[in-house]
């Protein structure tokens, strides 16, 4: 006669069973699949900052005006909705003078939606489209998926990317998308390191914000290889390169009357202080201010709740980003760590020398030019020699911007203070 109570225990074991493994299958899946974490990391990006944000739209969408002027057939704004959105006033029309790609990638929505698009949506996007990016980067730079996880959090929390994708305003998308696209064209290097593809993302990037093109000859040395190897990929990246050039080109003759973008500048000299400076936007000048900026810059301290609470116009990387210096200690001999330090300091150098520090902002987010570069060589520093020492900087950096965000997004009474 069988027992029945043995039989309800197996029966509850066996039941019991599949629950008990299903953390550790993810995980592995995870450790085994670097397309499933890096998903994984993606949809969870979209969800946090949905949570923060609410998907609430920006009124400074000035990609969303440009791509519905395009559908309407017209270079500049037909129906111009105020001095806000940051446009150029120019021979009697109104102009979007930024890097155009956002509003080349918001074109199938404002075709649907019209002028109600919602182009926080697309930076959120862009944000979960960048760290799932960065962690492919962290895991074929080969650490582990723990230290990839961190990574991207710290990307996400311990820079100004969450900050720029949850609000969405135009300056902020265009960098959440350079980031995002700096992101695949570095996982790209770390991959097949296909030249046209590399190419195809670093233009994504660079259309998104105009500094991000001196990383070209980086990307150059990093393909050089598989070029030489067989030189017929030119003609997939001379076609990679045409596609963007040659519309580029021919937006620029019907705004400006040459091929050149010319936009920024004209913005300088007619609507900021440009007017008054005989100073080019980018000058020496300037690189005593940024330094101060960009590493002394304090937060604020309160006598009362939060406290510490980030500067209204920026607080400097050393106190929001501090594990960043962790990237120093990434092991030069490498090549791919040499070509990092390349495009870093390639990149920088507009922000070093630019006359103003962003205005409005949590943290540096001008860093976000060149901060993707020092993310991989983060990676390759933690892969060269993991430390526990690293977590109070990964701690900090993290939390220091999930507070602050929550800060900016839910009581802004502490920021405007």
């Amino acid at each position: 006669m069988p027992c029945v109570g043995a039989d309800v225990t197996g029966r509850a074991q066996e039941i019991a069973r599949p629950r008990a493994n299903v953390e550790p299958v993810i995980w592995r899946r995870i450790r085994d699949d670097e397309r499933f974490g890096a998903t994984l990391a993606g949809l969870l990006t979209i969800a946090v900052l949905g949570l923060y944000s609410g998907f609430h739209a920006t009124i400074m969408n000035n990609y969303v005006w440009e791509a519905d002027a395009w559908l309407h057939g017209y270079p500049y704004l037909p129906h111009f909705p105020g001095d806000y959105i940051d446009a150029i006033p120019y021979h009697g029309r109104a102009y979007v003078y930024e890097a155009p790609f956002p509003a080349v990638l918001l074109l199938p929505f404002v075709a649907v939606w019209g002028l109600s698009t919602n182009q926080t949506a697309l930076a959120i996007g862009l944000a979960g489209i960048g760290i799932a990016a960065a962690w492919l980067v962290a895991r074929r730079v080969g650490v582990s998926p723990g230290w990839a996880s961190l990574l991207a959090a710290f990307l996400l929390f311990g820079t100004s990317y969450a900050y720029c994708s949850a609000n969405g305003d135009v300056w902020f998308v265009a960098q959440s998308g350079s980031v995002a696209f700096t992101m695949l064209a570095i996982a790209e290097c770390l991959g097949d390191r296909i030249p046209w593809r590399v190419l195809l993302w670093a233009l994504c990037a660079a259309f998104c914000r105009y500094p991000m093109v001196l990383a070209l000859p980086a990307y150059a040395i990093a393909v050089w290889p598989q070029i030489r190897a067989k030189p017929l990929r030119l003609v997939d990246v001379a076609t990679i390169g045409a596609l963007f050039a040659v519309p580029a080109a021919y937006y620029n003759y019907v705004r400006w009357g040459t091929i050149a973008d010319v936009g920024f500048p004209k913005f300088y000299r007619i609507m900021d202080i440009g007017r008054t400076d005989p100073s080019p936007p980018l000058a020496l000048k300037n690189l005593g201010m940024q330094l101060q900026f960009y590493f002394l810059q304090p937060p604020d301290v309160l006598d009362h709740p939060p406290y510490l609470v980030a500067g209204e116009f920026g607080t400097a990387l050393t106190f929001t980003s501090p594990a960043l210096a962790i990237a120093l200690l990434a092991p030069i001999r490498e090549r791919a760590v040499q070509l990092l330090w390349l495009a870093t300091a390639c990149c920088a150098v507009p922000a070093l020398l630019y006359y103003s520090t962003g205005m409005v902002q949590l943290g540096v987010r001008h860093a976000l030019d060149f901060i993707p570069f020092l993310f991989a060589l983060m990676a390759y520093a933690i892969r060269a020699r993991p430390s526990v020492w690293y977590l109070p900087l990964f701690v900090w950096s993290i939390g220091f911007g999930m507070y602050e965000l929550g800060v900016w997004q839910w009581a802004r009474i502490f920021v405007y203070h």
